[in-house]
Protein backbone atom coordinates (compact mmCIF):
# COMPACT_ATOMS: atom_id res chain seq x y z
CA UNK A 1 0.00 0.00 0.00
CA UNK A 2 1.39 3.53 -1.07
CA UNK A 3 1.55 6.28 1.89
CA UNK A 4 1.84 9.74 1.27
CA UNK A 5 3.84 12.50 3.20
CA UNK A 6 3.47 16.03 2.71
CA UNK A 7 6.22 17.79 4.15
CA UNK A 8 6.76 22.10 4.42
CA UNK A 9 10.04 23.47 4.65
CA UNK A 10 10.92 26.66 6.84
CA UNK A 11 11.00 30.32 5.48
CA UNK A 12 8.83 32.72 7.53
CA UNK A 13 6.25 34.75 5.49
CA UNK A 14 7.67 33.12 2.63
CA UNK A 15 5.20 30.45 3.46
CA UNK A 16 2.51 31.95 1.72
CA UNK A 17 4.62 30.13 -1.33
CA UNK A 18 3.32 26.63 -0.32
CA UNK A 19 0.22 27.89 1.04
CA UNK A 20 -0.75 29.02 -2.21
CA UNK A 21 0.58 25.92 -3.97
CA UNK A 22 -1.71 23.52 -1.48
CA UNK A 23 -4.71 26.15 -2.34
CA UNK A 24 -4.26 25.31 -5.88
CA UNK A 25 -3.65 21.73 -5.81
CA UNK A 26 -7.20 21.34 -3.16
CA UNK A 27 -8.83 22.90 -6.20
CA UNK A 28 -6.97 20.33 -8.95
CA UNK A 29 -8.23 17.11 -6.63
CA UNK A 30 -11.56 18.11 -5.99
CA UNK A 31 -12.09 18.30 -9.77
CA UNK A 32 -10.93 14.66 -9.45
CA UNK A 33 -13.29 13.39 -6.81
CA UNK A 34 -10.62 13.50 -4.08
CA UNK A 35 -13.13 16.29 -1.86
CA UNK A 36 -11.25 14.80 1.55
CA UNK A 37 -9.09 17.29 3.63
CA UNK A 38 -5.45 16.92 3.12
CA UNK A 39 -5.61 15.71 6.60
CA UNK A 40 -7.41 12.24 5.41
CA UNK A 41 -5.10 12.71 1.99
CA UNK A 42 -2.00 12.66 3.47
CA UNK A 43 -0.60 9.64 6.37
CA UNK A 44 1.62 12.06 8.01
CA UNK A 45 2.37 15.56 7.86
CA UNK A 46 5.22 17.70 8.43
CA UNK A 47 6.57 21.12 9.15
CA UNK A 48 9.32 23.08 10.33
CA UNK A 49 8.88 26.77 11.24
CA UNK A 50 6.49 28.45 8.65
CA UNK A 51 5.81 24.50 7.69
CA UNK A 52 5.20 23.90 11.18
CA UNK A 53 2.52 26.21 11.23
CA UNK A 54 0.79 25.13 7.81
CA UNK A 55 1.20 21.45 9.65
CA UNK A 56 -0.76 22.44 12.58
CA UNK A 57 -3.27 24.66 10.16
CA UNK A 58 -4.11 21.89 8.29
CA UNK A 59 -4.84 19.29 11.24
CA UNK A 60 -6.34 20.98 14.02
CA UNK A 61 -9.59 19.68 15.49
CA UNK A 62 -11.72 22.65 14.68
CA UNK A 63 -14.69 22.79 11.94
CA UNK A 64 -16.55 25.21 9.75
CA UNK A 65 -20.17 25.99 11.25
CA UNK A 66 -19.33 25.16 14.31
CA UNK A 67 -15.58 27.06 14.67
CA UNK A 68 -16.29 29.58 11.79
CA UNK A 69 -15.74 29.70 8.21
CA UNK A 70 -11.67 29.25 8.67
CA UNK A 71 -12.08 25.96 8.71
CA UNK A 72 -13.09 23.04 6.46
CA UNK A 73 -16.14 21.04 7.14
CA UNK A 74 -14.17 17.77 8.49
CA UNK A 75 -11.13 20.10 10.04
CA UNK A 76 -8.34 21.86 10.58
CA UNK A 77 -8.22 24.74 8.30
CA UNK A 78 -9.42 25.09 4.88
CA UNK A 79 -6.52 24.70 2.68
CA UNK A 80 -7.97 27.55 0.38
CA UNK A 81 -8.01 29.66 3.70
CA UNK A 82 -4.11 29.07 4.01
CA UNK A 83 -2.81 32.29 1.99
CA UNK A 84 -5.27 34.39 4.60
CA UNK A 85 -3.49 33.15 7.30
CA UNK A 86 0.12 34.96 5.88
CA UNK A 87 -2.49 38.10 5.02
CA UNK A 88 -3.00 38.10 8.72
CA UNK A 89 0.71 37.04 9.59
CA UNK A 90 1.51 40.27 8.05
CA UNK A 91 -0.58 42.58 9.57
CA UNK A 92 -0.03 41.64 13.14
CA UNK A 93 3.26 40.09 13.43
CA UNK A 94 5.19 40.80 10.13
CA UNK A 95 3.84 44.43 9.74
CA UNK A 96 5.98 45.56 6.34
CA UNK A 97 9.54 47.37 7.09
CA UNK A 98 7.90 50.23 9.36
CA UNK A 99 11.10 51.14 11.88
CA UNK A 100 13.20 49.11 9.83
CA UNK A 101 16.00 50.54 11.00
CA UNK A 102 15.50 50.63 14.59
CA UNK A 103 14.25 47.05 14.16
CA UNK A 104 17.70 45.96 13.00
CA UNK A 105 19.46 47.84 15.56
CA UNK A 106 17.00 46.33 18.26
CA UNK A 107 17.73 42.38 16.66
CA UNK A 108 21.67 43.17 17.28
CA UNK A 109 21.07 43.22 21.37
CA UNK A 110 17.57 41.12 21.49
CA UNK A 111 14.63 39.63 19.81
CA UNK A 112 13.72 41.89 17.03
CA UNK A 113 9.95 41.15 17.38
CA UNK A 114 7.72 40.47 20.96
CA UNK A 115 6.09 37.16 20.56
CA UNK A 116 2.99 38.69 21.93
CA UNK A 117 1.21 39.83 19.01
CA UNK A 118 2.43 36.20 17.15
CA UNK A 119 0.47 34.15 20.41
CA UNK A 120 -2.68 36.17 19.73
CA UNK A 121 -3.00 35.28 16.97
CA UNK A 122 -2.47 31.45 17.19
CA UNK A 123 -4.39 31.61 19.98
CA UNK A 124 -7.01 32.64 17.87
CA UNK A 125 -6.35 30.12 14.79
CA UNK A 126 -5.71 26.76 17.32
CA UNK A 127 -7.87 27.62 20.69
CA UNK A 128 -6.89 25.65 23.28
CA UNK A 129 -5.66 22.51 21.71
CA UNK A 130 -3.08 20.02 21.64
CA UNK A 131 -0.77 18.84 19.44
CA UNK A 132 -1.85 14.91 20.06
CA UNK A 133 -5.43 16.37 19.25
CA UNK A 134 -4.35 16.59 15.60
CA UNK A 135 -6.61 14.70 13.34
CA UNK A 136 -3.39 12.81 11.46
CA UNK A 137 -0.02 11.78 12.43
CA UNK A 138 2.46 15.25 12.28
CA UNK A 139 5.92 16.05 12.57
CA UNK A 140 7.22 19.58 14.38
CA UNK A 141 10.88 20.13 14.54
CA UNK A 142 12.14 22.26 16.72
CA UNK A 143 15.77 22.53 19.19
CA UNK A 144 15.87 22.80 22.99
CA UNK A 145 18.51 25.28 24.11
CA UNK A 146 18.86 23.47 27.51
CA UNK A 147 19.77 20.35 26.48
CA UNK A 148 21.10 21.28 23.23
CA UNK A 149 19.34 18.98 21.35
CA UNK A 150 16.68 18.05 18.34
CA UNK A 151 12.87 18.14 19.66
CA UNK A 152 10.30 16.13 17.27
CA UNK A 153 6.74 16.89 18.22
CA UNK A 154 4.92 14.65 17.15
CA UNK A 155 1.12 12.89 16.87
CA UNK A 156 1.66 9.38 16.09
CA UNK A 157 -0.67 5.97 16.52
CA UNK A 158 -0.17 4.66 20.14
CA UNK A 159 1.43 1.43 18.73
CA UNK A 160 4.22 3.15 17.15
CA UNK A 161 5.35 5.08 20.59
CA UNK A 162 2.41 7.96 20.58
CA UNK A 163 1.54 6.55 24.00
CA UNK A 164 5.04 7.93 25.34
CA UNK A 165 5.59 11.16 23.33
CA UNK A 166 5.01 14.02 25.07
CA UNK A 167 2.32 16.35 24.36
CA UNK A 168 2.50 20.02 24.40
CA UNK A 169 -0.23 22.66 23.73
CA UNK A 170 -0.47 23.79 19.88
CA UNK A 171 0.27 27.42 20.27
CA UNK A 172 3.00 26.48 21.93
CA UNK A 173 4.39 24.08 19.29
CA UNK A 174 3.47 26.81 17.07
CA UNK A 175 5.58 29.81 18.16
CA UNK A 176 8.47 26.92 19.30
CA UNK A 177 9.09 25.62 15.62
CA UNK A 178 8.96 29.67 14.28
CA UNK A 179 11.34 31.01 16.86
CA UNK A 180 13.66 31.95 14.55
CA UNK A 181 16.95 33.32 16.99
CA UNK A 182 17.34 36.71 16.75
CA UNK A 183 13.54 37.70 15.89
CA UNK A 184 11.65 35.74 18.35
CA UNK A 185 12.92 34.99 21.83
CA UNK A 186 12.96 31.11 23.14
CA UNK A 187 9.73 29.36 23.84
CA UNK A 188 9.90 27.76 27.39
CA UNK A 189 6.96 25.16 27.36
CA UNK A 190 6.15 22.24 29.04
CA UNK A 191 4.50 19.18 28.47
CA UNK A 192 0.49 19.79 27.96
CA UNK A 193 -0.68 16.89 30.06
CA UNK A 194 1.71 16.97 32.91
CA UNK A 195 3.93 19.30 35.10
CA UNK A 196 7.04 17.55 34.27
CA UNK A 197 10.06 18.82 31.55
CA UNK A 198 10.15 22.14 31.06
CA UNK A 199 11.95 23.41 27.26
CA UNK A 200 13.91 26.15 26.07
CA UNK A 201 12.71 26.02 22.05
CA UNK A 202 13.82 27.51 19.11
CA UNK A 203 13.32 27.20 15.45
CA UNK A 204 14.00 24.00 14.30
CA UNK A 205 15.44 25.47 11.34
CA UNK A 206 18.42 25.71 12.53
CA UNK A 207 19.08 21.83 11.71
CA UNK A 208 16.08 20.78 9.86
CA UNK A 209 14.70 23.66 7.96
CA UNK A 210 13.68 20.78 4.73
CA UNK A 211 11.92 18.42 7.40
CA UNK A 212 10.86 15.50 4.27
CA UNK A 213 13.80 12.91 5.42
CA UNK A 214 12.38 13.41 9.27
CA UNK A 215 8.94 12.71 8.04
CA UNK A 216 9.83 10.06 5.77
CA UNK A 217 11.70 7.92 8.54
CA UNK A 218 8.75 8.38 10.92
CA UNK A 219 6.56 7.49 8.24
CA UNK A 220 8.43 4.21 7.82
CA UNK A 221 8.16 3.27 11.95
CA UNK A 222 4.08 4.07 11.64
CA UNK A 223 3.66 2.04 8.43
CA UNK A 224 6.55 -0.70 8.15
CA UNK A 225 4.76 -2.37 5.48
CA UNK A 226 3.89 -0.13 2.88
CA UNK A 227 4.53 -0.59 -0.74
CA UNK A 228 6.00 3.25 -1.41
CA UNK A 229 6.55 6.44 0.23
CA UNK A 230 5.13 9.32 -1.93
CA UNK A 231 6.26 12.71 -0.80
CA UNK A 232 5.59 16.40 -1.43
CA UNK A 233 8.05 18.19 -0.04
CA UNK A 234 7.43 21.88 -0.58
CA UNK A 235 9.96 25.01 -0.30
CA UNK A 236 9.68 28.45 0.39
CA UNK A 237 11.32 30.19 -2.19
CA UNK A 238 15.86 30.58 -2.40
CA UNK A 239 17.88 33.25 -3.50
CA UNK A 240 20.52 32.32 -5.46
CA UNK A 241 22.99 34.58 -3.17
CA UNK A 242 26.24 35.31 -4.14
CA UNK A 243 29.32 35.45 -1.70
CA UNK A 244 31.99 36.46 -3.54
CA UNK A 245 35.80 35.29 -1.70
CA UNK A 246 37.07 38.80 -1.90
CA UNK A 247 34.21 40.18 -0.11
CA UNK A 248 34.02 37.92 2.43
CA UNK A 249 37.57 36.54 2.96
CA UNK A 250 37.95 39.26 6.20
CA UNK A 251 34.40 38.68 7.57
CA UNK A 252 34.35 38.35 11.15
CA UNK A 253 31.76 37.46 13.89
CA UNK A 254 29.29 40.26 12.95
CA UNK A 255 29.66 39.66 9.48
CA UNK A 256 28.12 36.00 9.38
CA UNK A 257 25.65 36.66 11.54
CA UNK A 258 24.45 40.25 10.63
CA UNK A 259 20.41 39.94 9.36
CA UNK A 260 21.44 43.33 7.11
CA UNK A 261 23.07 40.38 5.03
CA UNK A 262 20.81 37.82 5.03
CA UNK A 263 22.02 35.80 8.43
CA UNK A 264 24.70 34.23 5.61
CA UNK A 265 25.36 31.66 8.27
CA UNK A 266 22.25 30.37 8.99
CA UNK A 267 21.60 31.19 5.17
CA UNK A 268 24.36 28.28 3.99
CA UNK A 269 23.36 26.50 6.70
CA UNK A 270 19.73 25.88 5.58
CA UNK A 271 20.24 25.53 2.21
CA UNK A 272 23.07 23.21 2.15
CA UNK A 273 20.54 21.13 4.30
CA UNK A 274 18.09 21.38 2.05
CA UNK A 275 19.82 20.53 -1.00
CA UNK A 276 21.25 16.92 1.10
CA UNK A 277 18.12 15.89 1.81
CA UNK A 278 16.63 16.20 -1.31
CA UNK A 279 19.63 14.38 -2.96
CA UNK A 280 19.25 11.53 -0.13
CA UNK A 281 15.59 10.65 -0.53
CA UNK A 282 15.88 10.99 -4.66
CA UNK A 283 18.05 7.74 -3.84
CA UNK A 284 16.44 6.15 -1.09
CA UNK A 285 14.34 2.98 -2.57
CA UNK A 286 10.45 2.76 -2.39
CA UNK A 287 10.67 6.45 -1.91
CA UNK A 288 8.84 8.76 -4.76
CA UNK A 289 10.18 12.24 -3.86
CA UNK A 290 7.80 15.71 -5.49
CA UNK A 291 9.89 18.25 -4.40
CA UNK A 292 8.80 21.86 -5.43
CA UNK A 293 10.31 25.45 -4.73
CA UNK A 294 10.86 28.81 -6.73
CA UNK A 295 14.17 31.44 -7.42
CA UNK A 296 12.64 34.35 -5.64
CA UNK A 297 15.17 36.43 -7.93
CA UNK A 298 16.45 39.43 -6.97
CA UNK A 299 13.37 41.11 -4.81
CA UNK A 300 14.27 41.00 -1.03
CA UNK A 301 11.49 38.69 -0.27
CA UNK A 302 12.63 38.90 3.79
CA UNK A 303 11.35 36.53 5.82
CA UNK A 304 9.97 39.05 7.73
CA UNK A 305 8.59 41.32 5.34
CA UNK A 306 4.80 41.42 5.64
CA UNK A 307 3.82 44.43 3.77
CA UNK A 308 1.15 44.31 0.97
CA UNK A 309 3.75 44.80 -1.72
CA UNK A 310 5.92 41.79 -0.31
CA UNK A 311 2.97 39.22 -0.12
CA UNK A 312 1.83 39.88 -3.30
CA UNK A 313 5.28 39.33 -4.63
CA UNK A 314 5.26 36.30 -2.92
CA UNK A 315 2.01 34.90 -4.26
CA UNK A 316 3.44 35.68 -7.59
CA UNK A 317 6.28 33.40 -7.15
CA UNK A 318 3.54 30.74 -5.73
CA UNK A 319 1.60 30.91 -9.16
CA UNK A 320 5.39 30.67 -10.86
CA UNK A 321 5.78 27.50 -8.57
CA UNK A 322 2.75 26.20 -9.86
CA UNK A 323 2.92 26.56 -13.57
CA UNK A 324 6.65 25.91 -13.65
CA UNK A 325 5.97 22.27 -12.76
CA UNK A 326 2.48 20.92 -14.38
CA UNK A 327 3.41 17.45 -15.69
CA UNK A 328 4.63 16.55 -12.16
CA UNK A 329 1.69 18.13 -10.35
CA UNK A 330 -0.38 16.22 -12.68
CA UNK A 331 1.55 13.05 -11.87
CA UNK A 332 1.10 13.54 -8.13
CA UNK A 333 -3.00 13.80 -8.56
CA UNK A 334 -3.03 11.45 -10.94
CA UNK A 335 -1.54 9.03 -7.72
CA UNK A 336 -3.46 10.56 -4.64
CA UNK A 337 -6.62 10.10 -7.05
CA UNK A 338 -6.11 6.23 -7.87
CA UNK A 339 -4.88 5.88 -4.18
CA UNK A 340 -8.64 6.59 -3.44
CA UNK A 341 -10.54 4.69 -6.01
CA UNK A 342 -8.36 1.80 -4.38
CA UNK A 343 -9.33 2.03 -0.25
CA UNK A 344 -11.78 -0.90 1.00
CA UNK A 345 -15.14 -0.59 -0.25
CA UNK A 346 -13.95 1.29 -3.55
CA UNK A 347 -13.58 -0.74 -7.11
CA UNK A 348 -9.85 -1.51 -7.12
CA UNK A 349 -7.61 -0.71 -10.45
CA UNK A 350 -4.36 -0.58 -11.04
CA UNK A 351 -2.53 3.32 -11.34
CA UNK A 352 -0.13 2.25 -13.57
CA UNK A 353 -1.84 3.50 -16.77
CA UNK A 354 -2.41 6.81 -18.33
CA UNK A 355 -4.52 9.43 -16.78
CA UNK A 356 -6.69 9.55 -19.71
CA UNK A 357 -7.63 6.22 -18.70
CA UNK A 358 -9.27 7.57 -15.93
CA UNK A 359 -9.87 10.92 -16.88
CA UNK A 360 -7.93 12.87 -14.86
CA UNK A 361 -8.39 16.69 -14.99
CA UNK A 362 -5.09 18.00 -15.45
CA UNK A 363 -3.99 21.14 -13.39
CA UNK A 364 -4.44 24.39 -15.54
Amino acid sequence: MKRFILSVDGGGIRGIVPAFFLAELKKVLEKNGVKKPYHQVFDIIAGTSTGGLITLALTVPLYRDRDGDLYDMNGGVSAGKLPELYRMFGDRVFPGNRNRVRKLVRQVFTSKYSPDPFREVLTEIFKNHTVRESLTNVLITAFDMKTMQPVFIKKRPPDAGGDTDPDFYTVDAALSTAAVPTYFPPVYAGHADSIGDSYCLIDGGIFCINPAMSAFIEARKIFPGSSEYIILSLGTGYKKEEYKTDNIRNWGFFNWIAPWLGVPLITAVGEGQKISTNHMLKKLPQVRLFRFDVDLGSEKAGIDDGSAGNIEYLLKKGREMWNANKSQINELVRLIACNEKQKPGIRSFTCNEPMTRYNIKLAK
